[in-house]
């Protein structure tokens, strides 16, 4: 049986004792009034500060990689901030490498990439060329370990063997170089090899 409330208990709105009164669509409800639990413990502090550390990295990714990103996450019905908070939430926990992309199926990463310091403040970046069609650029981009950024990003044109150099780098840091195949035309980026952590001397 439907029922019809009077114009005081329609407009009723709040907590009363143990029950809260509010609206919904014009239909009047009340349920019970439930503080959130919300523990501080020493798992969620790592969770929290994860979930901070990739917000900040999101924020100082370059305009190639968040295209990317952007792009690869329509099929997911996410934004390319999601899926990067997605791949990456955990491994920022762990301290690991990141996926700054998700991996590519269809291109693998560089072969041979690697990272070396050769001279005072500059990061050398190398790697061996394969072929893939359309993909004739290299995508390149550093993190800073320490302040928790992406320190720039570059595209090169594919050569043989090719190198390039990282420059105006903080002495005494620690960054990891990424390299990932870049087509051009498309914007699509491959599977991303890290050279793993290096010091800038």
């Amino acid at each position: 049986m439907k029922v019809k409330f009077s114009p005081l208990v329609a407009s009723m709105s709040g907590t009363a004792a143990d029950a809260v009164m509010a609206s919904w669509k014009g239909i009047q409800y009340v349920r019970k009034h439930v503080i959130p639990h919300n523990p501080d413990t020493d798992a969620q502090k790592l969770v929290r500060n994860s979930l901070t550390r990739c917000v900040t990295l999101w924020r100082s990714l370059g305009t190639v990689a968040k295209a990317w990103l952007n792009k690869y996450a329509v099929d997911y019905r996410l934004s390319g901030f999601n899926v990067f908070v997605q791949k990456n939430r955990a491994l920022e926990q762990a301290e690991a490498a990141l996926l700054v992309m998700p991996p590519n199926p269809y291109v693998n990463e560089p072969t041979d990439f690697a990272g070396s310091v050769v001279v005072a403040e500059k990061i050398t970046a190398t790697w061996t060329d394969d072929v893939v069609t359309g993909f004739t650029n290299m995508f390149l981009v550093l993190r800073h370990t320490t302040e928790d950024i992406f320190a720039g990003e570059s595209l090169v044109i594919l050569a043989s063997a090719e190198t390039h150099d990282f420059l105006l780098l903080t002495t005494a840091q620690k960054y990891w170089a990424y390299g990932a195949y870049y087509n051009p035309t498309t914007g699509d980026i491959g599977s991303v090899a890290c050279s793993g952590e290096l010091t800038v001397t």
